[in-house]
């Protein structure tokens, strides 16, 4: 397999993580705050990512010329910061942000109809800032795969906005994008690690500060009776470990090798896993529009990368 090949479906991968993640956002939502979750969803992470970098020091392998290497190549000594700061402001910082609040003012159906923009908000910052040369085929598939994101909302409860709830939609979907430029970028000085590392670093500390802050007076019942029950651990265990861990790991290492409208038509994917996630364990309804809104994004991922 040929390093396009991998990047792609490590981006295939990243996504796919992602569809799965709502799952278990809904069964620890049932529990507590959407700032508790996200907050310790980002400190888990990043405990897991310091056991990564500790115990993957400690394991050595050979490094093909007679000696040994450690495991896990994790250095953040003397390395430029302007890049790998904007990624951790874009992702998961504002984007987070952008988003849950893009829900609060307006719907989930809204919501992941104006995110389906982003891989044609990625094919302008490409252009713009990585002045790359995206083909039409490219432009007319993120289109149709926002089309297609659209489609499977046709008909779903809470179809509201406001002009305050856009403004934040518009804001994730900026982030979101800019995530692929900046995790482009800072690849040239860092390993898929070390970006995941300094992302969930910064996202953790803020996250928990603003968690704290607004459940101040009520961390018994918010966050420590959270903690202990099973259904919360659970959840957490898979949007900490699988879904930011290794999904962003996944995404970072893809996103260096290929263009940034290659890998943010993919983005959509999250949709169509989320659609049967939701059928195959939710027991959730399987609409004509999903359906052909889902095929649609497929074969429009599909095309764009078609080579």
């Amino acid at each position: 397999m040929n390093t396009h090949a991998k990047a792609i479906g490590a981006v295939i991968a990243g996504n796919t993580i992602f569809g799965f993640s709502f799952i278990f956002s809904k069964m620890a939502l049932q529990i507590t705050l959407p700032s508790v979750l996200i907050a310790v969803r980002f400190v888990a992470a990043f405990i897991a990512l310091n056991l990564i970098v500790i115990f993957g020091r400690m394991i050595k392998v050979p490094d093909g010329q007679g000696g040994r290497k450690p495991l896990v190549q994790f250095s953040l000594r003397g390395k430029p910061l302007r890049n790998i700061l904007l990624l951790a402001l874009f992702q998961p910082i504002l984007y987070f942000l952008c988003e849950s609040y893009g829900i609060v003012f307006t719907s989930a159906a809204f919501a992941g109809t104006i995110i389906a923009i982003i891989p044609i908000c990625g094919i302008i910052f490409d252009v713009l800032i990585m002045h790359s040369k995206v083909r039409l085929r490219q432009v007319i598939c993120a289109i149709m795969s926002a089309v297609g994101v659209g489609i499977t909302t046709v008909g779903a409860e809470g179809m509201k906005s406001s002009v305050i709830g856009l403004l934040f939609l518009l804001g994730a979907v900026t982030a979101g994008s800019l995530f692929y430029v900046f995790s482009k970028k800072s690849g040239d000085d860092y390993n898929p690690l070390e970006q995941t590392y300094v992302m969930f670093a910064l996202g953790s500390l803020v996250y928990a500060v603003f968690a704290l802050v607004q459940c101040r007076g009520q961390y018994d019942e918010l966050i420590f009776s959270a903690l202990v029950q099973p259904q919360f651990i659970i959840s957490v265990l898979y949007l900490a470990v699988i879904s930011s861990v290794a999904a962003f790991i996944f995404l970072n290492y893809g996103t260096v090798r290929v263009t940034v409208s290659e890998a943010s038509i993919f983005a959509n994917l999250t949709t169509v896993i989320s659609i049967i996630a939701g059928v195959v364990f939710l027991h959730e309804v399987f609409t004509p529009f999903q359906v052909v809104g889902a095929i649609i994004i497929l074969v429009s991922v599909f095309f764009s990368n078609r080579q």
